[in-house]
């Protein structure tokens, strides 16, 4: 899958995990704000997103939360 990881605020393409477990490794991070990442991921799931959707939205919205990426906006 291509997505933004905001753990790293990179763009990258890696293989969609296959179960909760794994995708929740690809958020925690050392970024204080990883909970946060986990957190939205797992709203995503309860609403019935599949695990990769869930991924890439949560990074999508994170991205765009980003000052530097907000400027380019304008």
């Amino acid at each position: 899958m291509y997505w933004y990881n905001p753990t790293t605020r990179a763009s990258e393409r890696v293989e969609a995990p296959s179960t909760d477990e794994q995708a929740i490794q690809m958020l925690a991070g050392t970024q204080e704000d990883s909970a946060e990442f986990i957190e939205e991921y797992s709203k995503l799931r309860r609403s019935g997103t599949p695990i990769e959707q869930a991924l890439v939205l949560v990074g999508h919205e994170f991205r765009l939360r980003q000052p530097e990426y907000r400027l380019t906006l304008r």
